[in-house]
């Protein structure tokens, strides 16, 4: 019994604490998906691997966290909540998913590619919507039960690739982050406005690169946040380096200004692989 009695105030302490590190608006949407987020940059950030699934590119597997993972996040607007985010899916899920966001008055944003050569085809639906938290929270949810997604998963490991990170760090210029079989790198493009606000890397907003393998063959997958006048050039810069192009295209409607992302593959040195990266990071203005 008194075991029994330890228990229940020992898991309440755990509920409430980590109840106390959602903030108050943010606390429906956390209830409701049944997933922990956590603030980034003013944003609350819940992510989703597809970890239902195993992946593989051109014949070789390669980690959920290379970039098969859903997400969302949510911010304050005043009286209203924004939620962008990015569901990945198969392609028989694409068309339950919209109708169900559409119940739920979430706009669909973009649909596309992200990879060439992956198995299973995953097709990627950038979304976006304004209103009270709650509701939109519960047409996530419903949109994502629709698909495979699991509601729990494995807990992010500290496992790395076997490159060296502070070599890639130091060509590239910017920190990155080991984790979950990846090294990978994202850098904000401030000063691109939506719905009054400005967009932070938190929202999507952002380039980055994540790498697998070793110092001497590695693969690199990533996405570039461009304006359209530099577009060519970063497509310039990466062909220079032999960087596949995958696809570009818009995530968002009516951000100001106007952004495209490319999606880009490589394999080879890191080093090379990282200076390709940084030289197209250069075309950004």
């Amino acid at each position: 019994m008194r075991l029994r009695i330890f228990l229940c105030l020992f898991i309440g302490t755990i509920a409430s604490f980590s109840s106390a590190q959602t903030p108050a608006d943010f606390r429906e949407v956390e209830q409701v998906l049944g997933v922990s987020g956590q603030m980034q940059e003013g944003a609350f950030v819940v992510s989703f691997p597809r970890s239902d699934l195993r992946f593989a590119i051109y014949g070789e597997n390669v980690p959920t966290a290379f970039g098969f993972g859903s997400w969302t996040a949510w911010r304050n607007m005043g009286k209203e909540t924004m939620v962008m985010g990015d569901l990945v899916l198969l392609e028989k899920e694409i068309n339950p998913v919209i109708s169900a966001l559409a119940e739920a008055n979430i706009d669909v944003t973009a649909l596309h590619n992200h990879f060439l050569g992956e198995k299973p085809r995953i097709m990627y639906m950038h979304v976006h919507g304004m209103g009270q938290a709650g509701p939109l929270a519960r047409g996530i949810r419903k949109a994502l039960d629709k698909t495979g997604t699991p509601w729990s998963h494995p807990a992010a490991t500290s496992a790395s690739p076997a490159v060296n990170t502070k070599r890639i760090e130091e060509i590239i210029g910017h920190a990155g982050k080991a984790g979950s079989g990846i090294f990978k790198i994202t850098v904000g493009r401030p000063g691109v406005r939506m719905n009054g606000g400005e967009l932070t890397s938190s929202m999507g907003l952002n380039s980055w690169i994540a790498f697998i393998g070793t110092n001497e063959r590695s693969h690199v997958a990533g996405d570039i946040a461009m304006v359209a006048n530099e577009v060519n050039p970063v497509i310039r810069a990466l062909r220079k380096h032999g960087i596949r192009i995958l696809a570009v295209h818009n995530h968002m409607l009516g951000e100001e200004p106007r952004i495209f992302f490319l999606h880009y593959w490589g394999t080879g040195r890191a080093e090379y692989l990282a200076q390709a990266f940084r030289d197209a990071l250069a075309q950004l203005k």
